[in-house]
């Protein structure tokens, strides 16, 4: 064997030790180099690229802000003995708001059945009255998460004379930057596809209505407005109910999302509607009244409440919030007053979570507003977000927001397919394009009663005990 031949399988083989070794890591920004042997890829390629793929897709779940809030069901357990809990190294069940469900395996077209067991609600029987024959019927439901399909790519080369002016290194990594692009890019959206999720029902991949399912959005079943005092009761929330207060079937439709938007086009640049101290007991006491399950953090069951620096902003003219800081924290160089720190504080069994990308509500009259992404394709409705543009402008600067409420299992999430890498070229290796793709749903934890098991009519809602929202004047702009 020739010395250089010899040579090159000596690198192949150094390589593919080197990428097995390495491609558990998972620390954030590693990237493998790439050997490229008498201008050609080396043996390892191939090697490489299957373990960066499985590196790149086991990365975009964890890098997002709700990781550690994500517990993996144990779908195989489950399904041969009935047991609900989540697998080893993920998050408790108890101790989640996403519950997500990876079933490649499944050969039952795009809806996955997630479980989900109701509490016995009887009042049982005393003392020696009969038991026989009372028992209360189980209430077991299988919430369905659809799956679909979403790709994105990446030019990692657009002519091969363009890299003659770049340093054979930078061009090198140019041409495997793919996936790490790739990775960062899913890893951002995944956060977006679960806060739609709780805003309009379900990820953008499931209602888009070009290549979507066609899935409706609709605004969430717990919608509360601050200082509002047409909704139910008075309370600010919003109803499923006629004016008159006559009962009507709790269904989703146009005029619901009319009463939301009314609801909201009452938040005024009013101290009435600003985020405060008794914004976050409010949203406490609606989670318990609504049975909303706490998380379990450490010692403690809390509350998470996903809020933005709008509302910390606020929160910080608030005299009960100041007197709690200094309370807590003394009046040295760490107390957060000083220091501007404002993650994961916990007041009043919340803890508040702060995300800027949190979706403001735009409605007619709006710049932003657009019919294409409202809510239900008419004035009357309501447009979370900017739109088209939430990857490229994460935060979009609107003055209405909400404080989200997410309790155990708020949102339900399934995997068909995990992360693929794959690559194309073009023009005889002129262009390189790396395309990455997932297939992936995640929905709200409304119980609808498809079946009428409740009997309250087929196809209805039934209730949403996970999660709430609560919306006040908190805008980015301020005057000086």
């Amino acid at each position: 064997m020739k010395l250089k031949q010899l040579s090159f399988m000596i690198v192949g083989f150094v390589l593919i030790a080197l990428v097995n070794l390495f491609v558990d890591i998972s620390a954030m920004g590693i990237t493998l180099a790439i050997a490229v042997v008498g201008g050609q890829y080396s043996p390892s390629m191939q090697v490489f690229r299957i373990n960066l793929e499985k590196k790149v897709g086991k990365e975009v779940w964890w890098k997002g802000r709700l990781s550690q809030l994500t517990a993996f069901i144990d779908y195989e357990k489950f399904k041969t003995t009935g047991v609900v809990g989540s697998v080893k190294n993920s998050s408790a069940l108890e101790a989640s708001i996403i519950h997500m469900v990876r079933d490649f395996v499944s050969k039952k077209g795009i809806k996955i059945d997630i479980p989900l067991r109701r509490p016995l609600t009887g009042q049982g029987r005393i003392g020696t009255a009969p038991l026989s024959g009372t028992g209360e019927k189980r209430k077991m439901f299988y919430l369905k998460c659809a799956i679909n399909m979403r790709r994105h790519a990446v030019q990692t080369r657009d002519n091969e004379m363009s890299e003659q002016v770049l340093d054979e290194a930078i061009a090198m990594d140019m041409l495997e930057s793919g996936a790490t692009d790739l990775k960062d890019w899913f890893s951002r959206l995944m956060p977006f596809e679960f806060l739609k999720a709780i805003f309009v029902g379900y990820s953008e991949n499931l209602y888009d209505s070009s290549w979507g399912l066609g899935y409706s959005m609709k605004s969430h079943p717990n919608f509360f407005v601050q200082a509002y005092t047409g909704g139910l009761n008075g309370g600010g929330q919003i109803p499923f109910k006629s004016a008159d207060g006559t009962h009507v079937a709790y269904t989703f439709d146009s005029g619901y999302e009319v009463n939301c938007a009314t609801g909201l086009a009452t938040l005024t640049d009013t101290s009435a509607c600003y985020f405060s101290t008794q914004s976050i007991r409010n949203i406490v006491f609606l989670a318990s009244k609504n049975k909303i399950q706490f998380i379990k953090k450490g010692a403690y069951e809390v509350l998470p409440i996903l809020v933005t620096s709008a509302h910390i902003r606020q929160l910080r003219l608030d005299e009960d919030w100041k007197n709690a800081m200094y309370y807590a924290y003394g009046t040295g160089k760490d107390n957060p007053i000083f220091t501007g720190a404002m993650e994961t504080y916990i007041y009043e069994n919340a803890m508040l979570i702060v995300d800027d990308t949190l979706p403001s509500a735009f409605l007619t009259g709006d710049s932003e507003f657009s019919t294409t992404y409202s809510t239900n394709g008419l004035s009357t409705g309501i447009q979370y977000g900017r739109g088209s543009d939430y990857m490229e402008t994460p935060r979009d600067g609107g003055s209405r927001k909400a404080a989200v409420a997410l309790g155990v299992g708020a949102i339900i999430a399934a995997e068909g397919k995990g992360f693929l890498l794959t690559q194309e070229t073009a023009d005889h290796g002129q262009k390189i394009e790396d395309g990455g793709r997932m297939i992936y749903g995640a929905q709200r934890a409304d119980i609808i009663d498809d079946d009428n098991q409740l009997g309250n009519g087929a196809n209805l809602f039934y209730d949403n005990q996970s999660s709430l929202v609560y919306w006040t004047f908190s805008p980015d702009s301020f005057a000086i």
